[in-house]
């Protein structure tokens, strides 16, 4: 005898399979199936959810929908296409996935046909694209990627959108970027459109050698040179860009030339270069304008010293890295590493010429760096510096001016462009409260005043043209919460609110108007508080911690504040942290620093183009 539901099944089974013909299931089988057993479940409040249960998957949903319309069964759509074309398809599928398809049978008059013609849309991308409605599955090539986006974008079907801009982003080189780039702007792929111009920025030395470059406008050209984020070895690539741009079609373009020198730096060039190659060119020769501006850039490089930087002699490469130089490591160390922000990647620098520690680094309009101070060994400091030029074709490290004073753990800031050292230990007098200042104009140091005490193992830190010494030590304290500023201006030093607590060897940096104070050490531990001062309140803060206690120098970059290498209670450190001011929160950099390190040098530098580009090994 069977159960109700085994002849339940069989019914099914014989319907299936067209042994059954039948008006209704019950009229051919009276089968009650409602269970006659009241299980009895625990009360509970009404108010109380149920459980959500969730199928799994879909597959067999997708399955059944395309076996259905393989063998058109239920279809109610033909999509012809204008090569004649028939696509069988189901109006409702269609709809449910594609906000074109949903309109077109609900609002317009192809809800009523049953045929429908698919103009502007290639056969073969629209089949692909049916497929993946009822399949969830499409195979992007190099041969379908652009008729499949051109499909895509107009059924919207974002997820292929997205797969097709995916796939072109993977096949960047410089040979194809800008119709990449062009492709993106044409259908509003915006990630695609910010990637492609990075690309095309960062490998313009290569893009501009191929034939896509030479069918620019001469708005797209201009908008390339006279961008900061144009990466090139050297200014002369843009020169070349331009003569070869023009040289294209020299009939029409030819006129456009004193538009496009406009946006080049020649002033980034050399003497040299500019006389033998760009004075020397017919078209230049031949412009009235080109000259003045050939002119302009020699002026330049003859009084580089006595200017102000300007437009002219402004590094392309306007984005930064951190550059972090020397410190303790297993011992003294001359090396050196900068990390890119954009590819969270550390690098090898040029090593200073001496090891040495507690020195004080930092930059002149991020292009050319300082390394000031510090000492070797035996706590003997001394007073030199040298000096490492972004900007020249082989950057390295070179003598520069001695300081009048030898200073180690000491103190160093720059305001317009001129270099403060204050402060520190010198072996003979110990702890200094001296300080001197670098004019960069006459490349002289000169005593300036007095700190208001002795300061050593401390930090600087500039803001509204001030140069704020913080914390440290002194004769009469291990350490010290005590603050001062002083103004270039009136040659004066003055005292201001105490920090909330007293420090050594913090780090400190300036953001959107405030002065940051991070971490370092006291007389019981190594401090991961930070603290910041208003100078309109006149009063400091605490905010959000670190995640590790450290004592160690900071740098600002980009909006954030980041903490770099230090040291505490475990040993010394290789990680790197930074903080957002907007959201008060710290974050842990995920790439750690080739080296550990303690004591070392911190600044943010312009991305260096002739620096080594070997990574960690």
């Amino acid at each position: 005898m069977c159960t109700k539901w085994q002849a339940w099944a069989w019914l099914l089974g014989r319907s299936r399979s067209g042994g059954v013909e039948f008006e209704s299931v019950h009229t051919y089988l009276n089968i009650q199936l409602t269970m006659e057993i009241v299980i009895q479940l625990p009360e509970s409040n009404e108010c109380e959810p149920g459980k959500l249960y969730r199928k799994s998957s879909y597959v067999n949903v997708h399955e059944g929908l395309q076996s259905l319309r393989n063998n058109e069964v239920f279809c109610d759509i033909k999509l012809k296409t204008e090569d004649n074309k028939i696509i069988n398809a189901h109006k409702v599928v269609l709809s449910a996935a594609s906000p074109y398809f949903n309109a077109m049978f609900t609002h317009f008059a192809e809800k009523n046909h049953e045929l429908v013609l698919m103009r502007q849309i290639d056969s073969a991308a629209l089949q692909l694209l049916v497929d993946f409605i009822y399949s969830g599955d499409i195979i992007v090539t190099k041969k379908n990627v652009q008729d499949l986006l051109a499909a895509a974008n107009i059924l919207q079907l974002q997820e292929v959108k997205k797969a097709c801009c995916d796939f072109l982003q993977s096949q960047l080189c410089p040979t194809n970027c800008i119709s990449i780039n062009a492709i993106a702007d044409f259908y509003s792929c915006m990630k695609l459109i910010r990637n492609s111009e990075l690309y095309i920025y960062q490998h313009f030395s290569e893009v501009f050698g191929g034939d896509e470059f030479l069918s620019l406008s001469s708005e797209q050209v201009i908008k390339l040179i006279s961008s900061d984020k144009l990466v090139v070895p050297s200014e002369e690539k843009v020169f070349e860009s331009v003569i070869r741009w023009v040289k294209y079609e020299l009939g029409s373009r030819k006129s456009i030339l004193p538009q496009l020198m406009e946006h080049v730096r020649l002033a980034l060039t050399s003497k040299n270069y500019i006389l033998k190659n760009v004075a020397e060119d017919p078209l230049i020769r031949n412009c009235l304008k080109c000259n003045h501006y050939v002119n302009e850039a020699l002026n330049s490089l003859l009084l580089k010293e006595h200017l102000p930087q300007s437009i002219w002699d402004k590094p392309r490469h306007g984005d930064k890295v951190i550059l972090v130089v020397g410190g303790m490591q297993t011992g003294l160390s001359s090396s050196a590493e900068y990390y890119d922000p954009k590819t969270n990647q550390w690098h090898f620098g040029p090593s200073s010429i001496k090891d040495r520690r507690r020195r004080g680094v930092v930059a002149i309009n991020n292009n050319l760096i300082f390394d000031v101070g510090g000492y070797v060994s035996s706590l003997t400091p001394f007073p030199s510096v040298e000096v490492l030029d972004l900007s020249s074709e082989s950057p390295c490290w070179k003598p520069g001016v001695d300081m009048l004073v030898k200073r180690s753990n000491l103190g160093v800031g720059v305001i317009n462009n001129n270099i403060y050292a204050v402060g520190g230990f010198n072996h003979i007098d110990s702890f200094l409260s001296s300080a001197e200042v670098f004019d960069h104009r006459i490349q002289e140091w000169l005593m300036i005043s007095n700190m208001t005490s002795t300061r050593s193992n401390f930090s600087v830190g500039v803001l509204n043209d001030l140069l704020y010494v913080v914390g440290g030590h002194n004769h009469s304290s291990l350490t010290t919460n005590t603050v001062e500023y002083y103004n270039p201006i009136t040659d004066m030093w003055t005292p201001i609110a105490n920090m909330c607590e007293g420090r050594n060897f913090s780090g400190v940096g300036s953001l959107y108007g405030e002065l940051y104070v991070v971490g370092g050490c006291n007389i019981a531990m190594f401090l991961k508080s930070v603290e910041k001062y208003t100078p309109s309140t006149g009063v400091w803060t605490t905010i959000a911690d670190m995640h590790l206690p450290r004592k160690n120098p900071v740098v600002t970059l980009d909006g954030l504040l980041y903490a770099v290498g230090g040291r505490n209670d475990t040993g010394i450190l290789d990680s790197m942290e930074f903080y957002n001011p907007h959201t008060n929160t710290w974050t842990m950099v995920t790439a750690t620093m080739i080296n550990k390190r303690s004591l070392q040098g911190v600044v943010a530098i312009n991305r260096p183009l002739n620096f080594p580009t070997n990574q960690r090994i």
